[in-house]
């Protein structure tokens, strides 16, 4: 049967922005492997001496395209030097004019996603940037489908997100006029009310983004696209694939490392995540869907919105749920694991410092005398302020639950032929959840921590052996907090000097 997504594309120039990122080499990837499209053109800034073609190639190398046969495919994609945060999102002239008589669609991935990023940095690259691009598409002669991705937490200030625009929280060319002209001083200070209601500069930048979309974006055929919390993926292009620790990523590396004993969140609280190729391919059928509304209303088109929530999948569990079968789930257990892994899930203030102190602390500067007295340098105190962050920062997000409504995103599944099923699927239900974890984990061991899986048998005895330790210890600590426990401690360690 006929392939509609693959029909549209074929031919077709994409332009993309964040090619860098996560999404950017997903979508290049699948795009090369799947379609015939054209070409593809990245925007990218030169970073650190080194030039936009360099970073392309750079991003060619990834092992996202190790399973890319046709090495000619490469010839297929082209970097364009520019900024975001610039005029015109800083493009040559020629570029410009490139891309309004030749490009048909463009995928917006761009975007400051560090969510503690000072505000003026957010909104010169999440507001200016969305404004910039839409300055250079406009009066496009062959444009068919622009595709916004944001997130779904963009309008976290409500507990019911519908596939809809939401007023925004600030005018955005005030919000860029501050972020251009405003003492950083001043507008670091004011910044906790700017964007009350929003946990960070990041949600908050975004849900303004969507409306820079709305209003000066019409008039073109454009959509919005908001995933959820994304995860490694299922099967393409390698099972379990990931090139970052953003989110749950992070928690469960580093608490299967022995390293995070304890969070602060509800642990019934179900983390709304979706794997990062079902999040792909439901986005490039996306344009197909807006270039045919758009061609059938356009003197009515009103921007679709699609909200990629994992409501349905087999994966929304609760945060303790989720943990327990990432443990359980026969992983090979890492090199780097420094003891047995748990986490313990708390909210209260009071019970999660006196845990912290106690599974942090108290193990990690006994952890660093141990490098100091081996010569080495000592780096736990380092890596719990880096954890301490990073959990600071999700912790909204660990006390919080949304209604996601996804209507547009079934509506979209539904008009697709069995052919464009097979080649795109992003029906959630699929998923078999302990493969998925098994792939999630062997996907960090292999990708993130580059460990070597030959040596798998070596690593798992050697957890054996943590485990025995671990056991022991709490054995120990369980007998000695009991009365005959400290009867006997105190017969043995101190009476002798106490007369």
């Amino acid at each position: 049967m006929t392939s509609h997504i693959k029909e549209f594309y074929k031919g077709q120039n994409i332009l993309l922005t964040g090619g860098t990122g996560y999404f950017g080499k997903m979508i290049i990837e699948k795009l090369l492997r799947s379609t015939e499209v054209k070409n593809i053109y990245l925007i990218v800034r030169g970073k650190n001496d080194t030039d936009c073609e360099e970073r392309v190639a750079s991003i060619l190398k990834s092992e996202i395209f190790a399973n890319t046969d046709e090495k000619h495919f490469f010839s297929k994609v082209h970097g364009m030097d520019g900024n975001m945060t610039k005029l015109c999102v800083g493009l040559s002239k020629s570029n410009i004019e490139f891309i309004k008589n030749h490009i048909n669609v463009v995928f917006h991935c761009g975007a400051s996603l560090n969510m503690d990023n000072a505000l003026a940095d957010a909104v010169m690259t999440n507001v200016n940037g969305t404004a910039e691009l839409l300055t250079v598409l406009k009066g496009s002669r062959e444009l068919k489908a622009l595709v916004l991705v944001s997130t779904a937490y963009s309008n976290c200030n409500n507990a019911v997100i519908n596939e809809t625009f939401y007023d925004p929280p600030i005018d955005h060319k005030l919000l860029i006029n501050m972020a251009q002209n405003m003492d950083p001083t001043l507008l670091k200070s004011i910044t906790p009310r700017l964007i009350q209601g929003w946990p960070n500069t990041y949600v908050f930048t975004k849900a303004v983004a969507e409306n820079v979309l709305k209003t000066e974006g019409s008039n073109m055929p454009t959509a919005v696209f908001r995933p959820s919390i994304v995860t490694s993926t299922v099967s393409e292009p390698v099972p379990g694939w990931s090139d970052n620790l953003y989110g749950p990523m992070g928690i469960l590396l580093s608490s299967n490392c022995g390293v995070l004993r304890v969070v602060k969140g509800r642990g019934c609280l179900k983390p709304d995540t979706v794997p990062g190729d079902m999040v792909v391919n439901a986005l490039l059928c996306v344009p197909w869907e807006v270039n045919d509304e758009w061609n059938r209303e356009k003197q009515n088109y009103v921007p679709p919105i699609y909200n990629f929530s994992g409501k349905d999948s087999p994966l929304y569990m609760s945060m303790s749920e989720y943990t327990s079968k990432v443990k359980n789930c026969g992983y090979p257990p890492f090199k780097k694991t420094i003891w047995s892994p748990m986490l313990a899930i708390v909210n209260n203030k009071y019970f999660f410092n006196a845990l912290a102190f106690i599974l942090h602390t108290l193990p990690g500067y006994l952890f660093d005398m141990m490098l100091i007295i081996t010569g080495q340098k000592p780096r736990m105190r380092q890596i719990y302020q880096k954890l301490n962050k990073i959990t600071t920062v999700l912790h909204f997000f660990l006390i919080n639950e949304w209604t996601i409504n996804n209507d547009n995103v079934k509506r979209l599944w539904e008009k697709l032929t069995p052919s464009d099923r097979a080649a795109f699927n992003f029906d959630l239900r699929t998923i078999n959840v302990n493969t998925y974890f098994q792939n999630l984990m062997t996907g960090l061991k292999t990708y993130i921590l580059k460990e070597d899986m030959t040596k798998a048998q070596v690593h798992k005895e050697r957890y054996e052996r943590l485990l025995i330790l671990h056991n022991i210890l709490k054995y120990v600590c369980m007998f000695l907090l009991t009365y005959p426990g400290l009867k006997k401690l105190w017969l043995l360690l101190i009476k002798p000097f106490a007369g």
